[in-house]
């Protein structure tokens, strides 16, 4: 659970002075689309505290952004901080390591979220911003994919509501879902199951190999499970105009889906719309260690800075301050959870209540390089065994060797990348 920063005055070392003399000016590179006003919100108040320091902002869009980052780094000139989207900026040290920074601002990183800086009791897995037990990056909230659902519905069908933790199973969910179908309203929605479901089913835990866990018994009976859900039209078709994650949350706070997949991040927006939520954590089939996927805006320092006290007094800044900023402005979850009960995130409000106890359940994922490239034979499985072409066995034992050789290959660039 994310606790334990030390809220002060103006962060860091608490002094408004630039130590370098004169004025000093960050580039600041991120993702165009994470942009609003809580971000220029966040900026205008750390100058302000530090007028020698001037945080000049660029945004990329997402799909150019890792681009951007790997082209100025190989030439020698990235900006002073940046968002740390990819862990191979952390492996080839390109990224300055901030467990100063949290031992300055006393955070306790034992208390902090282990889906953002990681569990020294899983090995190979990929929290959000450690890397060998290196911190190199902070943010500013807690996001996290959950089960949302609607409560009048529930009511109204005679299910009972399920609980926040711990979660019910894959089965349990699919049947519930059906149960809350009606005309004009699907039970659910959701994606792939392999975007929401524990990595542990598709890959062995050194994140190597692929046979006897993404075709295991236990695996492909989950996915005729989710597959039947569709079929049966109890959720909508991945091959259909909606898109779970796309249009899941709109459906919702329309009161078209009695439940959805979804980012815990929109609560305003379903409260304004008169929606009687409820969170719960998402399924997981029986006997599997439960798993939900967290992040937050991860900010780092590039190595090769000329300023790397302001930058990392910048990072310091976002992490202690700005998660209350941020909080304020969009609604966002604090990083520190601690902060959230300071602040009274909750008010009070069953569904929030519900969240903020899920997150303290939080753990990272079994890392595996370039995960989405390398399953894309998965997202064609499924597809085949939701058109009925192929069935779950089929699917599955037929993608895995397609499957072991992209993850074969993105391990070797890895290593390369990582100088292995």
């Amino acid at each position: 659970m994310a606790t334990g920063l030390l809220l002060t005055g103006c962060s860091g070392s608490g002094a408004p002075n630039s130590s370098s003399g004169g004025t000093v000016v960050l580039k600041f590179w991120g993702v165009a689309e994470n942009t609003d006003k809580a971000s220029s919100q966040i900026i205008a108040k750390f100058e302000k505290l530090h007028p020698n320091i001037q945080v000049q902002w660029t945004g990329y869009p997402e799909s150019q952004y890792p681009t951007k980052i790997s082209t100025a780094l190989a030439a020698g000139s990235p900006p002073d901080i940046g968002d740390i989207s990819s862990r191979n900026w952390m492996a080839a040290g390109r990224v300055l390591p901030l467990n100063d920074v949290a031992a300055k601002n006393h955070i306790n990183l034992a208390n902090w979220n282990k889906g953002i800086v990681g569990d020294p009791s899983r090995p190979n897995t990929e929290p959000a911003c450690s890397y060998n037990n290196k911190l190199y990056c902070l943010g500013t909230y807690t996001g996290a994919i959950v089960l949302l659902y609607n409560k009048d519905m529930y009511k109204a069908a005679g299910v009972t509501p399920p609980p926040a933790w711990p979660p019910m199973t894959v089965d349990e969910y699919v049947k519930t879902a059906c149960k809350l179908t009606r005309k004009g309203v699907y039970g659910t929605a959701y994606g792939d199951p392999i975007t929401f479901l524990p990595w542990e089913m598709y890959v062995s835990g050194d994140g190597k190999t692929v046979a006897g866990h993404m075709n295991s018994p236990q695996t492909i009976e989950t996915a005729q499970t989710l597959a039947e859900g569709i079929k049966h039209k109890c959720a909508p078709s991945l091959s259909s105009a909606f898109d779970p994650w796309a249009q899941g949350e709109d459906y919702f706070a329309q009161g078209k889906l009695a439940s959805v997949i979804a980012n815990f991040d929109n609560l305003t927006r379903y409260e304004k719309s008169g929606i009687n939520y409820g969170v719960a954590a998402i399924p997981a089939p029986a006997g599997v260690d439960p798993f939900f996927s967290i992040w937050t805006d991860g900010i780092g320092v590039f190595k090769g800075t000329a300023h790397p006290t302001e930058a990392k007094e910048f990072v310091a800044f976002a992490a202690t301050q700005g998660q209350r900023i941020r909080s304020q402005i969009t609604g966002n979850v604090p990083l520190d959870l601690k902060v959230a009960s300071q602040i009274n995130w909750a008010q009070g409000k069953p569904g929030r209540e519900e969240g903020l106890q899920i997150l303290t359940h939080s753990r990272p994922p079994v890392f595996v390089p370039d995960r989405w490239t390398v399953y894309g034979p998965e997202f064609d499985a499924f597809g085949y065994l939701t058109s009925g072409k192929k069935t779950a066995k089929q699917a599955y034992d037929d993608a895995v060797p397609a499957v072991q050789d992209n993850l074969n290959k993105a391990w070797q660039v890895w290593d390369n990348a990582a100088g292995k």
